[in-house]
């Protein structure tokens, strides 16, 4: 699915609170439409092809959800934890704040390596039929579920990869890694409002995960609330100063508010290139002629 992305100011029933966003149940204005301009304004047309580039979300390949088996990666309710890497085949667990056990039982531990190493190898049906076998050994555990949606999400079921990960935040809701993926999947599938909400739990859970920041960026920019769009790349830069898509993306944002903010859009843009990020001829055609 091609997805396009397309503080001072003030939204009516929301408040950005250190990184908490508390909002009404009132449904959201729709984006305001863009004012009409003449054809012979410079860099309309290339403005125009920036915008359709959309944001840019990751800068990592997906990871499985593996911590050690029989070992609990449980933290206190106040406190955040990163599982570290076990052996071969184990991949790190981001796991925001948790509360209770959220390890896999040790007769999974087999199956659970083995869904990791395919997960590794990009062959993601083999790793959803192992994950399906995870959840069948173990359905009361919310990593076997996350696992699960997980490769759902990697082979475009986004309906089954949002049941499953549903189930998931549902056996333990405090895995920020698990609210992230299922604001992207609802995000890919149109569902502004559902996005919003996974994503703002997802910071609440862990406030210093950039990509978090990074996605829900890209929800308020398409609700027409650029200012935020741009409030929330800056944090995710400052978590993250080496997240290349959110300097691509402050970029893009940059070069889309009127008058278009060129310096710092020249500054992500370089920023994000020297970090990895893939070239732009469209945003690089606007930013020369001011070179």
């Amino acid at each position: 699915m091609r997805v396009v992305f397309p503080f001072s100011f003030l939204v009516p029933a929301m408040v950005w609170i250190s990184g908490l966003i508390a909002f009404s149940q009132e449904t959201p204005p729709p984006p305001p439409e863009a004012p009409a301009t003449g054809a012979s304004e410079p860099g309309v047309e290339a403005l125009k092809r920036v915008r359709n580039l959309g944001f840019r979300l990751k800068d990592h390949e997906p990871t499985a959800a593996l911590p050690k088996s029989g070992q609990p990666a449980a933290a206190p309710a106040d406190s955040a934890a990163k599982e570290p890497a076990g052996s071969a085949g184990e991949a790190p667990l981001h796991l925001g704040r948790v509360k209770g056990n959220v390890s896999l039982p040790p007769e999974v531990a087999a199956i659970a390596k083995e869904g990791a190493l395919a997960v590794a190898e990009k062959q993601w049906e083999k790793a959803r039929d192992l994950y399906l076998e995870l959840v069948k050994a173990a359905p009361d555990n919310a990593l076997a579920y996350a696992n699960l949606g997980a490769a759902e999400h990697q082979l475009g079921n986004l309906l089954a990869a949002a049941g499953n990960l549903g189930k998931s935040t549902e056996l333990n809701p405090h895995i920020a890694r698990n609210w992230q993926t299922l604001g992207l999947i609802h995000y890919e599938r149109g569902d502004l409002a559902l996005a919003l909400s996974c994503l703002t739990r997802a910071i609440h859970e862990d406030p210093t995960e950039a990509e978090s920041r990074l996605i829900l960026a890209a929800v308020v920019r398409d609700y027409g609330w650029p200012e935020a769009a741009v409030t929330e790349l800056q944090r995710a830069v400052e978590i993250d100063p080496k997240l290349g898509s959110a300097h691509y993306n402050l970029a893009v944002t940059y070069l889309e508010a009127k008058p278009p903010r060129l310096e710092l859009a020249r500054r992500h843009y370089h920023a994000a290139i020297d970090l990895g990020s893939p070239p732009s001829l469209e945003i690089e055609a606007i930013l020369k002629p001011a070179e």
